[in-house]
């Protein structure tokens, strides 16, 4: 909130927006205000608001003016980061292809940039690697590019690094590595566009909703008053715009509108780059931990005493004739009979799901460790940098191995609580690999690769999918604003109706 109130002040906003790269002057601040301004001005005189009302939405609509503002150039930020980060990694395998060294093709992806934030992570990772000093036990050329990996923060972006760090340490072959993941990156960019242009499109129907909505509830008023000319009475006519009710409930329903087309706003700005659309992750966790500890009877006992107050009043209320409050006793008791599965089952579904999501990001890094490294160590280096909803299992796999590092199902017992069939067969694919006489390595990480990337896919679906649904949701705010907003503004018309039909027949 304080750094919002910041945005008040012109010269705070056009600092936030210079940080974006674009350009915004107090000019146009001052031009949008007064546009702004009167716009609210025609809604609350539509709305014949008294002077109060319309002054404190007209002070909300110049408090959430720069958070609009600032959100518009977030999104071009954004859309652009995504740009950037796109065809770095394209040029960098590319480039790579042709020198088979990192530092060749960070000069030649950096020539593709005008100056901006990419070219000068590059250059800062180009002067690092050439003043040839390293501070950790990474290796210079991976902490040259984790200077990208923390100003871009995209997990592609760390994968591609670790395929060309493990080709030009260790050498081998990578042709078909590179061909998979810039046939991965490509699904990837049409992925992100799509998500984005099913944004825009719930975006517009967000606003539909709140101007249909906002002129039915104007509409229902002017009918409502104009009604009053139907009746003759003695009495003055209601003025059911000057109705505190009306006024009040008018108030809250343009002010809920606003906050709708703030929300619907700021969700175009989601981080392009980042993971997102599934359940939060301490939740997630949480979940994990209650399904690894899930003891049924128990839960049973729980369910059946929280049950049995319920039960054992249903019964009562049955013996003294009260059965309409015995079946609600009845419907309670149920429920909480049973509400130890029903949390168990959507606890699995939600974890499940975001195991799923994690899987192939894990895999996928996986099959580029295995450029230069044996499975087992592969899976040991893997586990910091992996999804935090995966740490519990990898370190139940490595102690599997540990103890019997040839047992087939010391890899497939991976995940096998959670319904994830993708699951045991690439596991089976890395016991094979990890098993001499088994094929050609090589091959096997290949195959491995192609799963890797259909499973991804269909991971990005899913999460794209949740993401969509959730910028539709916003759709039905105005609906239901207005369904209450009506509801109120009826009810109080009616009582007035009521009210001078009642004069008349005293006036008779």
């Amino acid at each position: 909130m304080k750094e919002k109130l910041k945005l008040l002040n012109p010269k705070n906003l056009e600092k936030e927006v210079h940080r974006y790269g674009y350009h915004w002057t107090w000019k146009s601040q001052a031009a949008l205000t007064v546009g702004a301004l009167l716009g609210m001005g025609i809604v609350g005189f539509v709305f014949q608001l008294q002077a109060g009302f319309l002054a404190v939405i007209m002070a909300a609509m110049v408090f959430l003016l720069p958070v609009l503002v600032l959100d518009v150039f977030l999104k071009m930020f954004e859309q652009k980061r995504f740009s950037d980060a796109a065809t770095y990694m394209e040029q960098m395998l590319y480039s790579f292809q042709k020198s088979e060294k990192i530092l060749i093709a960070l000069k030649e992806t950096r020539e593709l940039f005008e100056d901006g934030q990419m070219r000068q992570v590059i250059q800062e990772a180009v002067r690092y690697i050439e003043r040839g000093e390293t501070n950790r036990e990474g290796g210079i050329l991976k902490e040259a590019l984790c200077i990208i990996e923390h100003a871009y923060s995209c997990t592609k972006i760390r994968m591609v690094h670790e395929l060309l760090v493990s080709a030009e340490t260790y050498g081998g072959e990578t042709e078909q590595s590179v061909l998979l993941l810039l046939e991965d990156l490509e699904l990837w960019k049409r992925r992100g566009y799509q998500l984005q242009r099913d944004k825009k499109t719930s975006y517009r129907d967000n606003i539909i909703s709140i101007v249909v909505a906002t002129m039915l509830c104007a509409v229902a008023l002017y009918v409502l008053d104009a009604m009053k000319g139907l009746f003759v009475t003695a009495a003055a006519p209601f003025e059911i715009f000057r109705v505190p009710v009306i006024q009040y409930s008018s108030l809250f329903f343009i002010l809920f509108s606003l906050f709708v087309f703030a929300k619907s706003t700021r969700s175009l700005n989601r981080n392009w780059l980042r993971e997102e659309g599934g359940k939060e992750e301490k939740y997630i966790m949480e979940s994990y931990r209650m399904i690894m500890e899930y003891d049924g009877r128990r839960e049973k006992r729980k369910s059946l005493l929280w049950a049995a107050p319920f039960l054992t009043g249903a019964a009562v209320c049955f013996f003294f004739h009260k059965e309409w409050l015995g079946i609600l006793f009845v419907g309670i008791g149920c429920f909480l009979l049973l509400q130890h599965k029903t949390g168990y089952g959507l606890a699995k579904k939600d974890v499940t799901e975001a195991l799923y999501l994690a899987f192939p990001q894990w895999l996928m890094e996986i099959a580029l460790l295995l450029q230069g490294n044996n499975v087992q160590v592969s899976i040991g280096k893997s586990i910091p940098s992996a999804p935090k909803v995966l740490k519990p299992e990898l370190e139940k796999l490595m102690e599997r191995l540990q103890a019997e590092p040839e047992r087939l199902g010391s890899y497939t017992d991976f995940c096998k609580e959670f319904d994830i069939p993708e699951a045991s067969s690439c596991m089976k694919m890395l016991h094979a690999i990890s098993e001499s006489g088994t094929g050609n390595a090589q091959i096997q990480i290949h195959e491995l690769m192609k799963r890797v990337s259909e499973m991804q896919a269909k991971a990005d679906e899913i999460r794209n999918r949740n993401i969509s649904f959730q910028m539709k949701m916003i759709f039905a705010y105005p609906v239901i604003a207005a369904t209450v907003k009506l509801l109120i503004d009826l009810t109080v018309g009616m009582l007035y109706m009521f009210r001078m039909l009642g004069g008349m027949g005293g006036a008779l």
